[in-house]
């Protein structure tokens, strides 16, 4: 079998070639991959490749108990070599696509190598004995019961499940605010044309929304949008624009309250900050794989709470080898045929690797680096921020802007100068226009402060 070594893909302007070399066919197996529980389910595809030799490879660092403190360089800095970013590029944009580390990397390309090599996999398209651990990985990583989750394809699919499949009659009324994310509200405007629904959204676009000392407004504000005709409320957790963390546990008392069911856009936390979906009470929650959890794309999952499961219908359903346990709870909402096995591989290397660091370490340490970037950046004369400094309404999402720079500029004069640093533009309603930095595990405050003396230079 060849070692593809001359036909490895990469982007040279942001990994590096000589760590992608490493995960060659020869350079791959037994650095990393003996230490990842979360290849279980893997582990039957490695069998054929043992003898291969392995090129040495950095390993995670050894985890205090309990998780690192969030102001130790020295073992982050190892964390951060764990991912295929060359020198000279700062990335941070996990809010939009998370890098995957090594190990993540390597279960996901092992995976698309077995399927391609040997013929008894073909079973692995709809089922595999890995799947179920995965799945109970998952639900512990979010605080659910194991039959409240379902594998979507992205945050955006899990939202179509949710909401396309909800039982709904012409005249009710469903309600999101303007600050949502477009994609969930074409749905919802899609949807209301054609069953005769009343499609509402509040204004929440001001941006003192999102400097709040007290969330108490947005959630008067959400309320004052419910009439005794909504039967469904969808709110974004946290907005890709701002960062803002919105009140989503007290929305949803309030709304479960009237009798309306609940759907939280989930596209940047997971990975991000610690999940209860029971101390939330949404009745679905959709997240993406592909952001802060760092698995592969086309993966993510939708939280469906047992007890309203059987208001959701699968917009599609072809059954499973386990028919008995797929026409119930959430599952029910992933039986669309085949799937891909390596992407389902990639979750259960991201839920490893993200328990082996310790998800509660990993969310101390996102937030000690936004942290510090906000405060860095609140001193720069002509930055405005965007986010609050208050921990229950920002997170690891910084948004801002330098005075007199068309956010295309920013982002541009970032990247084409060494060290070249990755973030995006970000607007929404209200005018809304800047810049945004998700900074996660890759990154170092070594790099927070480098980019904090950029934007210095360009308000300068």
């Amino acid at each position: 079998m060849s070692d593809n070594e001359g036909t490895l893909h990469f982007d040279p302007r942001i990994q590096d070639p000589d760590k992608l070399q490493g995960l060659s066919r020869r350079g791959f197996i037994g650095s990393m991959m003996a230490g990842a529980a979360g290849l279980a389910g893997a582990s039957t595809l490695l069998s054929p490749v043992q003898e291969a030799e392995a090129a040495p490879l950095p390993d995670l660092p050894d985890t205090p108990d309990g998780g690192a403190a969030p102001d130790d360089e020295a073992y982050w800095e190892k964390v951060a070599a764990q991912f295929l970013l060359r020198d000279g590029v700062i990335y941070m944009n996990s809010g939009t696509r998370g890098i995957s580390p090594l190990s993540v990397h390597k279960a996901q390309t092992e995976a698309v190598e077995a399927v391609n090599s040997d013929p008894a996999m073909c079973w692995s398209t709809y089922f595999f004995s890995g799947m179920d651990q995965i799945r109970k990985d998952m639900a512990g990583f979010v605080g659910a019961d194991v039959e409240e989750i379902a594998f979507t394809n992205s945050t955006t699919d899990g939202m179509g499940l949710g909401f396309m499949g909800l039982d709904l009659k012409r005249g009710d009324e469903i309600l999101t605010t303007n600050y949502d994310y477009g994609w969930v509200k074409n749905m919802m405007a899609f949807r209301a044309k054609r069953d005769g629904l009343e499609f509402k959204m509040v204004d929440i676009s001001d941006p003192s929304f999102r400097m709040l000392e007290d969330p108490q407004k947005v959630i008067d504000v959400v309320e004052s949008g419910i009439t005794s005709k909504t039967r469904f409320l969808t709110i974004c957790h946290i907005n890709y624009t701002d960062g803002f963390i919105m009140p989503v546990k007290e929305i949803c008392e309030m709304a479960r309250s009237k009798g309306i069911i609940t759907l939280i856009d989930g596209a940047q936390p997971p990975g991000m900050m610690k999940l209860d979906m029971q101390d939330l009470g949404c009745d679905m929650y959709a997240g993406p794989g592909h952001k802060y959890m760092l698995a592969a794309q086309h993966t993510g999952f939708l939280f469906l709470r047992n007890d309203a499961a059987d208001r959701i219908r699968p917009l599609v359903y072809t059954g499973s080898p386990d028919p008995d346990r797929a026409i119930e709870g959430a599952r029910k909402l992933e039986q669309r045929g085949s799937t891909s096995y390596s992407d389902r591989i990639s979750i259960g290397a991201a839920l490893d690797f993200h328990n082996r660091l310790n998800p509660e370490a990993i969310e101390a340490r996102l937030r000690y680096l936004s942290l510090r970037l906000r405060r860095g950046l609140k001193e720069i004369d002509g930055v405005t921020v965007y986010s609050s400094d208050d921990p229950r309404m920002s997170m690891a999402l910084v948004s801002f802007s330098v005075k007199d720079l068309n956010p295309s500029d920013i982002v541009g004069r970032l990247w084409y100068r060494n060290p070249n640093i990755y973030i995006r533009t970000v607007g929404a309603a209200g005018g809304f226009s800047g810049v945004r930095a998700t900074l996660h595990v890759m990154d170092t405050a070594e790099q927070v402060d480098i980019l904090i003396d950029r934007i210095a230079g360009l308000a300068a």
